[in-house]
Formats: structure tokens, C-alpha cells, sequence
């Protein structure tokens, strides 16, 4: 029994396809680590991008609270330092009148007799 030409035909092509689904099924075996890897790391960079956002976005925020209240501060600030002038002053003040009071030597009044 002889077989048809037509199927003596085909049989190439039909060998071909399969060792070619073959290949492409392996192939694909192989790369999927490979893909699944690349995906984490598109991911990664995408949160990493958005952190970044993120801090840049509070930052911004930050400074502009902090040089809105700037003047506001350094009017604090200067009332602060003039009250701490005075009590630094009349501390002063005061260490010297204790010290001319008590570490002078006493003079002896006279007694009565």
C-alpha cells in the first residue's frame, strides 16, 4: 500500500508546524521567568516613581507653610529674645547687688554701753 501524494506531501509541512509548536511552546517555557522578572521590576520602578512623587509633592507643601509663617515667626522670635534681654539684665543686676551685700566684710557697729 502506497500512500496517497497528497499525504506524502503534507507530512513535511504537518512535521514542520508541530516542531515548530514545539519550539514555541518550550521557548515560551523559558522565557516566562524571564517576563514575570520584568513585570516586578516595571512595578518596582513605578512605586519607586510615585514615592519620589509623593516626597517631592510634601516638600513642596512643607516650604511653602514654612515661608508663609516666616514672618510671623521672626516677630516671635524677636519678642522672645527682648524678654530674655530683660530677664538677662536684671539677673545681672541682681548677682551684683548679692554680691556687694554679702561678700563685702561686715563692719562692726558699736555697741552701746
Amino acid at each position: 500500500m502506497l500512500a496517497p501524494p497528497i499525504l506524502q506531501e503534507l507530512a513535511p509541512i504537518a512535521f514542520k508546524a508541530v516542531v515548530g509548536l514545539v519550539l514555541t511552546g518550550l521557548l515560551g517555557v523559558f522565557m516566562w521567568p524571564f517576563r514575570k522578572a520584568q513585570k516586578e521590576w516595571i512595578a518596582l520602578k513605578n512605586e519607586q516613581a510615585t514615592i519620589h512623587q509623593e516626597l517631592v509633592t510634601q516638600r513642596t507643601n512643607c516650604l511653602t507653610t514654612l515661608q508663609s509663617q516666616g514672618d510671623q515667626q521672626v516677630e516671635l522670635l524677636k519678642r522672645a529674645v527682648g524678654s530674655l534681654e530683660n530677664v538677662a539684665l536684671s539677673q545681672a543686676e541682681m548677682t551684683g547687688f548679692f554680691r556687694a551685700t554679702y561678700c563685702t566684710p561686715r563692719v562692726a557697729r558699736a555697741r552701746k554701753k
